[in-house]
């Protein structure tokens, strides 16, 4: 069963970055595949991909809490590949090859760089009833993304693992963020798209939690949300 939330009660939404409030870039992946594989890849094949990648790396956090984020993202470059519709013959021999491309890519420019467009109002909305942070397994550069793409004039304070030396879904990155917000966790509410990261995170540290997921999963142990919009709903509209 789901653990009821009560937004009356609670004083703070912390948020993650990639695949919460910013995107992997269906632009970037549509242009390259077209180059790679001369192969036309539509929007929805490409976030149902995002979505089956993720559930991939939430798998191999269950059996094996010891990977890092970093270790992590070849393997969920390389989901992302075989879950698209390619045809075999073009995709087989060129995986490894367009794989290590992504990852430089992301290297050079961080991937996850789609804002979509209703973040922005929802923030702002919720910013006006909750105090909003963010908690992030980045690599340094989360505060500069969340500059660029005009989300953090509406976060109190962004914590990037790099910099803390401790990464989701241990509850001690949770536990800087409840310092710092100096609320208990029974005041705050963590959102993101990886259940085992995410959501077993947050709860470890003590806190609730809402999993993001665009196919809103059918999952009975936890709140499930397609996108921002259902969760302005949830804390604003039924508030």
């Amino acid at each position: 069963m789901a653990m009821p939330l009560n937004p009356k009660a609670l004083k703070a939404i912390i948020f993650d970055l990639g695949g919460t409030l910013l995107h992997l870039s269906y632009p970037f992946f549509r242009e390259a595949f077209q180059q790679q594989y001369q192969f036309e890849l539509q929007e929805d094949d490409f976030f149902k991909a995002v979505s089956a990648a993720t559930d991939a790396i939430s798998r191999l956090v269950e059996e094996n809490k010891n990977t890092s984020d970093a270790s992590r993202l070849p393997i969920f470059f390389e989901h992302l590949l075989y879950a698209l519709p390619i045809p075999e013959d073009l995709i087989s021999d060129r995986t490894a090859y367009v794989r290590d491309f992504i990852l430089r890519e992301h290297h050079r420019e961080n991937l996850w760089r789609y804002l979509l467009p209703d973040t922005l109002d929802v923030l702002q909305s919720l910013q006006a009833r909750y105090r909003l942070a963010m908690i992030s397994n980045s690599d340094g550069r989360a505060e500069a993304l969340t500059i660029q793409y005009g989300l953090r004039p509406y976060l109190e304070f962004v914590i990037d693992s790099h910099e803390v030396g401790v990464e989701k879904p241990d509850p001690e990155i949770f536990a800087i963020a409840l310092q710092k917000l100096d609320l208990p966790p029974s005041a705050c509410v963590y959102v993101g798209d990886v259940y085992s990261i995410d959501v077993k995170g947050a709860r470890s540290a003590g806190m609730s939690a809402i999993l993001l997921d665009r196919r809103k999963s059918l999952r009975d142990d936890c709140i499930v949300i397609r996108s921002l919009l259902e969760l302005k709903e949830l804390f604003l509209e039924h508030a």
